[in-house]
């Protein structure tokens, strides 16, 4: 493979990973901003289960957003060595 397919695939990936990083943040976002709000037929009470379901889900996504934040970085090292 060429510097220059090289260079093109990597583009692509690091384009994919912003997607998966942007969409990540979106829902990190919409996650963050429910916590402790029930819904319209709520009597006000959140189960604590419900509670740490939400709170995990709310950790795994900013655990992958840590994983794919380094992945891009190490595609874009790779991309500024290929120049």
């Amino acid at each position: 493979m060429t510097d220059e397919t090289n260079a093109e695939r990597l583009r692509a990936e690091l384009a994919d990973i912003d997607a998966q990083i942007a969409e990540l943040r979106r829902l990190d976002g919409d996650a963050q901003s429910r916590r402790g709000v029930d819904g319209a037929a709520s009597e006000g009470i959140i189960k604590p289960e419900e509670r740490a379901t939400e709170l995990t889900g709310i950790a795994e996504n900013e655990a992958v957003i840590d994983i794919l934040t380094q992945r891009r970085e190490g595609l874009a090292e790779k991309l500024r060595a290929l120049g």
